[in-house]
């Protein structure tokens, strides 16, 4: 049986805690707007997660801003201790342009965050925050710098600096450890002969069933006459998309919506940036028998 979105995000509020219940609501809130929204909203939220590149596109903008400011602070250090106009404007110039590229990079960021896993709330929370308080603290050094006031400008520029580096941390703190933005689906060396998995008899239409393959699930759906079979673990964040829906040869995940077609297991809709592990399958003697694909065996 499917499992309802608003069991779904009941349950991650309720189990939420400190700052990442607020942070949960928010997240909720965003990402319900876009789903919302219909096709348009869901496909520039697509290009905004990065789908079309295979990984998210929010870390690729990081590097420009925080390259930018962390030049900048360097050509502060070297204006300061030199006393060189060249120096001052370069440093002027960088923080500025740290300052420009923050925009885009934070509504990469705020759609990510639409969809971050449960576990990693507080610090995803924590991660946003510091990141608009680093923007307000550049954006203030930008109007120094304007204005002429050079020393308040390196200071709003010094505090920005810290605190983009503890949040620096926060974001490889989600990849590395919460593993936010990687591949959380399962990876499958067997079968790479056909092996059978289910009678065609007693798989029932529109019905999704789970089998073991090397201790791992998968999923498998019977849409009319056709079979298909993928990883029933999301790519995304693992949700079982067993308990999602289905719609002709696509699934939704229950947790955070994306869409698999299975045939291939490619992405119909984000946020997941990665495909489905998906098999072959075909039917004889009236057993469902799947492989993996060539191109992965």
């Amino acid at each position: 049986m499917a499992t309802s979105t608003a069991e779904i995000e009941k349950e991650s509020i309720e189990e939420a805690e400190g700052i990442g219940k607020p942070g949960t609501i928010a997240s909720i809130a965003i990402h319900n707007a876009i789903l919302a929204g219909g096709e348009p909203t869901r496909t520039i939220a697509d290009i905004l997660h990065g789908t079309w590149l295979g990984h998210p596109l929010h870390p690729i903008l990081t590097d420009i801003t925080i390259g930018a400011w962390t030049l900048g602070s360097a050509f502060d250090v070297v204006a300061a201790v030199t006393q060189s106009d060249a120096a001052r404007d370069t440093a002027d110039q960088l923080t500025a342009i740290g300052t420009a590229s923050a925009i885009p990079t934070a509504i990469t960021g705020l759609v990510d965050y639409s969809t971050f896993p449960d576990w990693s709330a507080n610090t995803a929370t924590w991660h946003g925050l510091l990141n608009i308080v680093n923007f307000g603290l550049y954006a203030m050094s930008a109007r120094e710098r304007r204005r002429g006031n050079r020393s308040r400008a390196v200071a709003y520029s010094a505090v920005g600096m810290v605190l983009t580096g503890v949040s620096s941390w926060l974001g490889a703190h989600l990849v590395y450890k919460s593993r936010v933005g990687v591949d959380n689906s399962d990876q499958f060396e067997k079968p790479t002969t056909w092996k059978p998995v289910a009678e065609l008899a007693h798989l029932q239409r529109d019905t999704p069933r789970v089998v073991k393959v090397d201790d791992k699930d998968v999923l498998i759906y019977r849409d009319g006459d056709e079979v298909y079979a993928v990883g029933n673990k999301c790519a995304h964040a693992g949700g079982p998309l067993n308990e999602g829906n289905f719609k002709g040869s696509c699934v939704e995940c229950p947790w955070h919506n994306s869409v698999f077609d299975m045939p291939d297991g490619s992405i119909v809709h984000g946020p997941s940036t990665h495909p489905q592990p998906y098999f072959e399958t075909r039917v004889r003697d009236g057993q469902v028998e799947i492989r993996l694909p060539e191109e992965v065996q």
